[in-house]
């Protein structure tokens, strides 16, 4: 008896870790309220208005009726990522379904989206905070991330093997 509710109070535990890694905004600090918002360009979020727009990728291939794509935006040293779905090419609407906000970028290094690979091999779904060098990839990378279009969430991945086209921004 006292096993089998040991078992289950193992059980609920790994469950409510496993809900706590697959809910959007974990890595979106103060930008967890644009989850759920919907739009036709991210430039024109009035919310944004004062970021620059850095870059702008689509992250599933062009033919695809669910577009997924990946906008990000700068403030000072302060980075934002927002990985949006239009669900159906028909519409003209986007849903925000996470962001990601990177705090602190220092000169020279940036972050980057839809231009990495892992293991030399191209993967749309990585982003990642590089510094930027004089070389065609940059290897410098702090920090990477996937987005999980299953999911539609942002999960924290390892660098190692982790390059990015290194374009200036």
């Amino acid at each position: 008896m006292i096993n089998m509710k040991v078992s289950y109070l193992v059980f609920v535990f790994l469950l409510a870790i496993h809900s706590l890694q697959a809910q959007p905004g974990k890595y979106a600090g103060t930008k967890k309220s644009f989850i759920g918002k919907e739009f036709t360009d991210a430039r024109e979020i009035p919310a944004l208005s004062t970021w620059t727009f850095v870059e702008g990728n689509l992250l599933t291939p062009v033919n695809n009726p669910e577009q997924i794509i990946a906008d990000v935006f700068k403030k000072g040293s302060t980075y934002i990522i927002l990985f949006s779905v239009k669900e159906d090419t028909a519409s003209a609407n986007f849903i925000i379904t996470d962001v990601l906000e990177v705090k602190e970028v220092l000169k020279g290094w940036t972050i980057k989206t839809g231009l990495c690979r892992q293991n030399e091999i191209e993967n749309s779904w990585l982003a990642a905070h590089i510094k930027q060098t004089a070389t065609e990839f940059s290897t410098t990378v702090k920090k990477a991330w996937r987005f999980n279009p299953d999911k539609r969430r942002i999960e924290l991945i390892q660098v190692k093997g982790i390059d990015c086209i290194n374009a200036v921004s």
